[in-house]
């Protein structure tokens, strides 16, 4: 399968993808949602695409739409709740 085409703008890979001392759980999301069979159901991927752009996609967010552990929506726009 090939790499989702928005690795180059997405924060969140740019983020984990070589980070040496990310969790086992952040590398899964790597290989399930950035170069694996759940590109499509990549959150980040479809806020970017609706809102038009990655900037508008939360720093804090995993491609699931759920907030990173020990962070919380708070900081997420209107707009981005009313998409997840």
């Amino acid at each position: 399968m090939n790499e989702c085409q928005n690795l180059e703008n997405c924060n969140f890979f740019k983020r984990f993808e070589n980070d040496k001392n990310k969790h086992l759980e952040l590398k899964g999301f790597v290989f399930m949602f950035c170069k694996g069979r759940k590109q499509d159901k990549c959150v980040r991927k479809k806020i970017s695409q609706i809102l038009g752009g990655s900037q508008f996609v939360p720093p804090n967010m995993l491609p699931n739409g759920l907030p990173m552990a020990g962070t919380n929506k708070s900081n997420w726009s209107d707009n981005v709740i009313k998409l997840i």
